[in-house]
């Protein structure tokens, strides 16, 4: 009896000690490999998205073809610039103000 409780003390700290190795180095290198996972994982949507983003001419011609919807409202554009200089107008003849200043009453 005796003799098999030492034996389970014995292999439970050799495990404990198995334990205690792959822990401290799981937490050592945990940080740089998912650094370095995270790295390659850029580096390839990257190369997936900018470097290597090739469209075929049909796929081109597609993209021209749907932002050709565009249309140019040309008398709302002709109405707001006519706004547009009407309150530029009406700044223009206000006339400046003449009062006392209360914040730099001797002027800047």
């Amino acid at each position: 009896m005796e003799q098999s409780s030492e034996k389970r003390k014995l292999i439970s700290d050799k495990l404990r000690n198995i334990f205690e190795k792959i822990c401290s180095f799981f937490l050592r290198w945990f940080p740089l490999f998912s650094l370095l996972l995270a790295a390659a994982f850029c580096v390839f949507v990257w190369y997936y998205y900018v470097w290597k983003s090739d469209w075929s001419a049909e796929k081109k011609q597609q993209y021209i073809s749907e932002q050709a919807k565009f249309t140019f409202n040309k008398t709302g554009y002709q109405k707001m610039v006519e706004i547009m200089n009407s309150r530029r107008e009406k700044l223009l003849d206000t006339p400046a103000f003449d009062g006392k200043d209360i914040f730099f009453p001797t002027g800047f």
